[in-house]
């Protein structure tokens, strides 16, 4: 992140501590309608029209270390194989024969993963620490009922065609492409190229060093509420103070919260800390940013892990954060960062996983294993569990029919900007009027 974006959201941060009310002339945004959270008919389109065309995260490189080494990846309805190939690529293949067969059965990995209550509800998640690394035995795909043999560098049928039409002598690959590791698919042949389309996130995150990072833990829990409660749920600052808050005190002050509106639905939120812990971590006030300031913050969390040195002052001294549209929500630091991704089921069913990324740790043993990680990890659950908290009943809320639309505020633009990249990728002809929202926000988009 250069030095003169750092020094603008500082400025950002001052003005905000210092108005009373939006800027002049910003647009004041109608209530967004409750059908976009409950309406089955607009659920239907997202699924058809946007999940089919975005880019989506998948897995890590690293998890797939030479030619012939895959993994699966189930979500949105489709099973996809992701394999290293021949040509050094990461490949994304639909795990379907072209006579529908499964290529590959789900492997049995229930010994890999670890129920945990999650609330005072008794919720449950499940949680993963160990990630087996699969390789093909025979080089090739084989349809296990069929017999027909498929490269899985290419995906075309190999062997004697004769009788296997034109249309059915290759499997369906996916558009697949990484950002510093981070592997995304695409089911649109024609989406624009990955780092396009996450731009400028790739350049304001390269402070992160996302090649060097690893996969060290896995995370997830049923939620019951529309995928898009659990995305906006990270896109506004309000519901800090009230919370994330102990004994009445929250470390962060969510009035000099400075938010980015980005292209494509992406965004970035930095939110000071208050200055009594600002105080606390050695601070002379909340906009002091220093690199050495971390460990006097943070000393007890970080201490024996590993850091990625070229993490700046803002990020170690404030709570920030970035989005890429549509599902993930990634809160960094100079330790590395989860991932948060929302995954739809159906129209008020998510699946939300938190998946953590750190320095990675060579051929030694898993850092999980250490207590200070364990103390990380269950820590953020804690985290975790306050921000689902309330998920299910705002969904609840959202299906009264008393409820036409939810206000939004200019410091919840984030939303608004979200909101409307669902309506271009779906396609606005396509969505009833009264679920439509209008683009108001091309002025405050950063480019």
């Amino acid at each position: 992140m250069q030095e003169a974006l750092v020094e603008r959201l500082k400025q950002e941060i001052l003005y905000e501590f210092s108005r009373e009310g939006p800027p002049e002339g910003f647009p004041k945004f109608p209530d967004l309608p409750a059908g976009r959270y409950r309406s089955q008919e607009f659920f239907d389109l997202e699924m058809k029209h946007l999940w089919t065309s975005t880019w989506v995260y998948a897995n890590r490189e690293e998890e797939m270390p030479e030619p012939g080494f895959y993994q699966l990846w189930d979500h949105l309805g489709i099973q996809v194989v992701l394999i290293h190939g021949e040509d050094g690529a990461i490949h994304a293949f639909e795990n379907a024969c072209v006579h529908g067969s499964p290529l590959f059965n789900v492997p049995d990995d229930s010994h890999l993963f670890h129920w945990k209550e999650f609330d005072s509800a008794g919720n449950n998640l499940q949680f993963q620490q160990e990630f087996p690394r699969r390789k093909l035995s025979e080089g090739i795909f084989r349809c296990p009922e069929e017999g027909h043999l498929y490269d899985y560098t290419t995906g075309r049928f190999v062997g004697d065609k004769a009788g296997i039409p034109e249309e059915k002598r290759r499997i369906r690959e996916l558009r697949c492409e990484s950002w510093d590791g981070w592997v995304f698919i695409n089911q649109d042949p024609d989406a624009e190229p990955l780092l396009d389309w996450l731009h400028p996130l790739p350049e304001q995150m390269a402070m992160f060093q996302g090649a060097k990072l690893r996969m060290i833990d896995k995370r997830w829990t049923i939620i019951p509420c529309n995928w898009k409660v659990t995305v906006e749920a990270f896109q506004e600052v309000y519901h800090f103070k009230h919370i994330h808050q102990k004994a009445g005190v929250s470390g962060l002050d969510q009035r000099g919260a400075t938010m980015g509106v980005l292209p494509n639905g992406h965004s970035r939120m930095i939110t000071p800390l208050s200055k009594r812990a600002a105080e606390m971590t050695g601070m002379d006030h909340q906009l002091d940013w220093r690199v050495d300031l971390d460990r006097q913050a943070f000393g007890a969390l970080h201490d024996g892990m590993a850091e990625i040195p070229t993490v700046n002052g803002m990020t170690r001294c404030t709570s920030t954060a970035f989005s890429a549209f549509p599902n993930l929500v990634t809160p960094v630091s100079a330790t590395g960062m989860p991932f948060l991704l929302a995954w739809p089921l159906d129209v008020g069913t998510t699946r939300f996983e938190w998946i953590t990324f750190c320095v990675d740790w060579g051929d030694g043993p898993s850092p999980v294993t250490s207590d200070v990680w364990r103390g990380r990890l269950d820590g953020f659950d804690v985290v975790m569990e306050e921000d689902t908290r309330n998920m299910a009943p705002m969904q609840k809320s959202l299906n009264s029919p008393g409820l036409v639309g939810m206000p939004v505020s200019y410091q919840e633009r984030r939303i608004w900007n979200c909101a409307e990249q669902v309506d271009r990728m779906v396609g606005r002809e396509r969505i009833p009027e009264d679920l439509r929202v209008p683009e108001l926000l091309a002025p405050y988009v950063e480019r």
